[in-house]
């Protein structure tokens, strides 16, 4: 199962003890914490870091390239406008004229049309890992043909973060009066600034 940057049983065996790891008891929970943290590090770097096939995204038509924001991409799948919503979309053809994958680049060689058009990218990106758990049907599964896979540093933030967020919560519904700052702190947990150091280097900076 898909838990964020990772499968869920990754996530266990980085949360638990070995000894409940087989369980299901917090599975709900865990499955929360790795969805909300890689949620937040899309956030904080400002991209979409995990590999969808035909990720789409509208922009004004007033430009000549644009960074889609997930990558490294595998394909561009189409590039197309349109007037009104209630127009189809038309294909543009021999476009894009250029891409540069490692930064999401995509350029049309020249300025499709006014900010009143409608231009829509759909293509195939991100970072791929494991999505499937021991046990499910098709694991391991292979990553497509050119898909990047997750880098370490990413993986780890994320569980380094997963993890703070784990450490702080009352599991077992007995932490309320015990360690009440520990969990009013949760609210206002932020990415730890290890977390943000080895995050640094994967923010998307580019937004046209």
């Amino acid at each position: 199962m898909n838990a964020g940057l990772g499968n869920l049983t990754t996530l266990k065996t980085h949360l638990l003890a070995k000894s409940l790891r087989s369980g299901t008891d917090f599975d709900t929970t865990i499955l929360a914490i790795g969805l909300g943290i890689a949620g937040l590090i899309d956030t904080y770097t400002n991209r979409k870091m995990a590999y969808k096939a035909d990720a789409s995204v509208t922009v004004t038509g007033d430009r000549d390239h644009y960074y889609v924001d997930r990558y490294p991409f595998v394909s561009i799948t189409s590039v197309q406008m349109r007037y009104f919503r209630t127009d189809d979309w038309t294909d543009i053809t021999d476009q894009p004229i250029q891409t540069n994958e490692e930064t999401g680049l995509v350029r049309f060689g020249f300025t499709v049309g006014s900010s009143q058009l409608q231009l829509r990218i759909v293509w195939t990106g991100g970072y791929w890992f494991e999505t499937l758990d021991q046990g499910d049907d098709g694991y391991p599964s292979a990553p497509p043909d050119g898909v990047a896979l997750l880098p370490d540093e990413i993986k780890l933030a994320w569980l380094l973060q997963c993890g703070e967020v784990w450490n702080k919560m009352d599991k077992l519904g007995a932490g309320i009066t015990r360690e009440p700052d520990s969990l009013s702190k949760l609210g206002t947990l932020e990415l730890s600034p290890l977390v943000k150091t080895m995050l640094q280097p994967h923010r998307r900076f580019q937004l046209t």
